[in-house]
């Protein structure tokens, strides 16, 4: 238990659920804003825990703590840079990191698991407290139960900024937001992150980001052997669920992205 922030730990990063400080000794510490729920630490937790199990490519929690009562988690410190900085850096090396990282994703979803909580259910969650009309959030809920179950690790979050390019390969980081389900629903979140998550909006960035995520898209496809007819299955839910909680980049394109693929499923659109 720590009554403060150390003097000595070095800011490394901040998001709008943590911030994390290298505490030296190998060693970082990830601490929680007062706003996030136990249920999604304890996720985190057992996610991290449950894939370093499988042998993937990631880093458990070493202990739970307090800091300024704040909840914390200790994790061995991976050095590396994102996959973002990688490619701000370099940016013809985009092409092949786009590539392992839709390689990384697939070797996440080849795994069978079980005691996470179902991506459907998430996804029902988010559309039944989302902005939606209440017409088109029952068209979408029945719409979500019968597309198909299974029982594959999903990520949740899986974007260049949690997966670090460290010395031995790619390294995925942030289980929060864990589940388990049909791998194309991850595949189909991942892309949309790239294309509208957080981030530039200018001209050229959103040229490069649309590249990005049909790029991502393609590899994956290519790699895991999932459809585009599989993936255009879930883009619809996807998406109506990112309205409860999504940052507002690119609102424009995103609604039409959105209402193209609940055209294209027979559902109500929203604008």
């Amino acid at each position: 238990m720590f009554d403060q922030i150390g003097s000595d730990w070095t800011l490394l990063g901040r998001g709008k659920s943590s911030e994390v400080f290298r505490m030296g000794d190998g060693e970082v510490i990830k601490i929680f804003h007062p706003a996030v729920s136990e249920d999604m630490i304890e996720r985190e937790v057992a996610a991290a825990r449950l894939a370093t199990s499988l042998r993937l490519s990631t880093a458990a929690p070493r202990l739970r703590v307090t800091v300024a009562r704040n909840s914390a988690l200790i994790y061995p410190e991976i050095s590396g840079v994102s996959i973002a900085a990688a490619i701000r850096k370099k940016p013809l090396s985009a092409a092949s990191l786009l590539r392992d990282m839709a390689a990384l994703l697939h070797s996440v979803h080849r795994q069978p698991v079980s005691g996470l909580r179902t991506v459907k259910s998430v996804l029902q969650t988010d559309i039944d407290y989302g902005p939606a009309p209440d017409a088109i959030k029952r068209a979408a809920i029945d719409y979500l139960q019968a597309l198909p179950e299974a029982d594959h690790l999903l990520h949740g979050d899986f974007h260049i900024d949690n997966i670090l390019l460290s010395e031995g390969g790619l390294v995925i980081l942030d289980w929060a937001k864990a589940a388990i389900g049909d791998p194309a629903a991850d595949a189909v979140r991942s892309e949309m992150l790239m294309r509208f998550g957080e981030g530039p909006a200018d001209a050229i960035t959103t040229l490069w980001r649309d590249w990005a995520a049909g790029r991502l898209g393609r590899a994956y496809r290519d790699v895991s052997g999932v459809s585009q007819d599989q993936m255009s299955l879930w883009r619809p839910v996807v998406a109506l669920a990112w309205l409860r909680a999504r940052p507002p980049v690119r609102n424009r394109a995103f609604h039409r992205y959105l209402d193209q693929a609940l055209r294209s499923a027979g559902l109500p659109t929203v604008n």
